[in-house]
């Protein structure tokens, strides 16, 4: 199994409402192509896991480097990797808004949102990755 981690910045002109119907479609692209994984947005930030065959990461990672609504793409890790962190997601999402929220309410929300994941059981240096990033996007000064 191939895992990928990326962080982009989304472009001003991308909207919430964008976003919700960019991720319905990829739900049903995932699923159909066996690919699980996880996207978070906060303060126009994405990070995204996704995991599944190597040929369909790489597929769709192609789609997602040419898609405009986003910029400033960076790999974080783009490896084998012998646990699959998401499971039973096609493409789990959670939106933290645009600042304002408590540093308290962020942590609940992303212990709540992770712990329905293997994230937190299944050692893992994706894992560590994924979550150490989604640190920095959460509490960025």
């Amino acid at each position: 199994m191939h895992s990928l981690v990326y962080r982009s910045v989304a472009n001003e002109s991308f909207e919430l409402s964008e976003i919700y119907s960019m991720l319905s479609r990829a739900k049903d692209y995932n699923a159909k192509h066996g690919i699980t994984g996880c996207l978070l947005y906060h303060n126009s930030q994405f990070l995204q896991l996704l995991e599944g065959e190597k040929e369909e990461i790489e597929r769709l990672f192609q789609k997602i480097l040419q898609d405009p609504r986003h910029h400033s793409i960076v790999v974080i890790e783009n490896d084998e990797s012998d646990v699959r962190l998401f499971t039973a997601w096609s493409m789990a999402f959670y939106d933290y808004g645009q600042n304002g929220l408590s540093a308290h309410f962020k942590l609940r929300q992303i212990d709540t949102f992770l712990s329905e994941s293997s994230i937190f059981s299944k050692k893992s240096t994706l894992a560590l990755q994924f979550f150490s990033n989604v640190k920095d996007i959460l509490f960025a000064v």
